[in-house]
């Protein structure tokens, strides 16, 4: 297996992710030479420690520590860069990556707008380098296994699709909404657990979104309330094949063992619903059962990820996604604003 040296751009802004992580346990010769942190690339979560969490990460992995992003795009030892870093910055970094000739690896949204999304994807096609934007549950094997059972005709023509993605038990340690986060990202929860939902809606539907209704709340945490970001949302979508969809999706404190992603959909041929690690269909009865493992969801995609960029198939989730993603967020945080009117996107 062909081995990559990986640069890390980001850490700290939202807690240590795992992209790194995976890229590394998905391929063994792989390794992280370098590793950028600095207030500039978002609301972090180790406040004056910084630099010194930092450091330890660096030093995890015998890598360099830089302070200036500029140093990890421009080292010419590193071939692909994950970019964890607020959406406000996203689009600077991840143009400069591919510019020099780096593959990018990338969390949800792709973009601050629109228009940056839209600068990403041209500057992916000109530089001939790849990028992979980490979103969406359809990776996972009962999604994957019923994205399958639609595209075999099994509920026939498609009709409705009802979903519900709620992270349980509170917010994640070390996080907390502030005003400077809500300023550098188009939304909160509706963007963070949303765009998993909306990804998995449209890979489910394999279309696009036409017209959306959405409201957004802030009821569980004061802390959201007062950063003006919402902890929770509802999306009413129509599609451009004519499926209805329902989405909600938030960040609840309540903990309720084994929660995990909730799909409904209804055919002219039958019904077919995910509950947390059971896919039932009717009227055939037939069940599925795969239990949940994030982990090995997530080293399974990078997996992929490196059989596409040595053979040139799409990536799980492609930059375009992350375009038409950043469409349909527009067109939500319109809605929302505007009185919870059904926009067109």
């Amino acid at each position: 297996m062909q081995s990559y040296n990986i640069g890390v751009i980001g850490v700290g802004v939202y807690g240590c992710h795992s992209l790194e992580q995976a890229l590394l346990t998905a391929n063994g010769p792989t390794k992280v030479t370098a590793v950028c942190s600095s207030d500039e690339l978002g609301a972090g979560c180790y406040g004056g420690k910084l630099e010194e969490e930092a450091g330890k990460y660096a030093a995890k992995f015998n890598a360099v520590l830089h302070a200036d992003w500029h140093n990890v795009v421009n080292d010419p030892a590193i071939e692909i860069i994950s970019v964890m870093v607020c959406p406000a910055k996203k689009a600077e970094i991840i143009c400069a990556a591919l510019r020099a000739g780096k593959h990018v690896v990338t969390d949800k949204p792709l973009a601050m707008n629109q228009e940056q999304a839209r600068e990403i994807c041209r500057a992916e096609k000109e530089s001939g380098k790849r990028g992979f934007m980490l979103a969406g549950y359809h990776t996972r094997p009962l999604v994957k296994t019923l994205i399958e059972a639609i595209n075999h005709g099994e509920l026939g023509e498609l009709k409705a699709v009802s979903m519900r993605l709620c992270f349980m038990g509170g917010i994640f340690p070390g996080f907390v909404p502030s005003a400077s986060w809500r300023n550098e990202n188009p939304s909160a929860e509706m963007l963070t657990i949303g765009s998993h939902a909306i990804i998995t809606l449209m890979k489910l539907t394999g279309g696009s979104i036409r017209k959306i209704y959405a409201v957004r709340k802030h009821d569980f945490y004061e802390a959201y309330h007062e950063a003006g970001a919402e902890d929770w949302a509802t999306l009413n979508c129509v599609l451009n094949s004519g499926v209805v969809a329902n989405i909600k999706v938030g960040r609840i404190p309540h903990r309720v063992p084994g929660e995990d992603i909730a799909i409904e959909v209804t055919g002219t041929g039958g019904y077919a619903q995910i509950a947390g690690d059971c896919l039932k269909f009717y009227p055939s009865g037939k069940i599925i059962q795969i239990p949940v493992n994030g982990g090995q969801v997530l080293n399974d995609t990078f997996a992929e990820y490196y059989s596409c960029l040595a053979d040139g198939r799409p990536m799980p989730t492609t930059f375009q996604d992350g375009l038409e993603l950043q469409n349909v967020l527009a067109a939500a945080i319109k809605s929302a604003d505007s009185g919870h009117v059904e926009t067109s996107i």
